[in-house]
C-alpha cells in the first residue's frame, strides 16, 4: 500500500516498468517472450485499473448519481441499499 499525497488516500498498487529489460534471465524450460506477449504486456500497462484510484472512482460515480437524482432522490436510493454496504462505503470513502 502506498499513500497518494494528492488525494490523501492509500492505493494498493503493482509497480510495473514500461521498459522491457534487455537481458531477461530465463530458466531452461522458459521461452523468450513473443511479440504477442510484449504487446499484451504493453496493453496491460496502459489499463486504467493500474492508474485510477478506486476510492476516487467510487466517490465520483456516487457524486454524479447524487447530482443526477438530486439530494432527495439520492437519499431515497441509498435507503434501498443494505445498511452494512452503506456503512462499508462510508468507511471506504471517509477521506473524501
Amino acid at each position: 500500500m502506498t499513500e497518494d499525497p494528492e488525494t490523501n488516500s492509500y492505493k494498493d498498487c503493482l509497480l510495473m516498468s514500461q521498459n522491457e529489460p534487455q537481458d531477461i534471465q530465463l530458466n531452461e524450460d522458459e521461452e523468450p517472450p513473443t511479440e504477442q506477449d510484449k504487446r499484451k504486456r504493453m496493453i496491460a500497462l496502459r489499463d486504467p485499473v493500474h492508474a485510477v484510484s478506486l476510492q476516487q472512482f467510487v466517490y465520483e460515480k456516487l457524486k454524479a448519481q447524487q447530482e443526477l437524482l438530486g439530494d432527495e432522490g439520492f437519499r431515497s436510493l441509498m435507503e434501498t441499499v443494505d445498511t452494512e454496504i452503506v456503512k462499508q462505503l462510508q468507511e471506504f470513502l471517509q477521506k473524501f
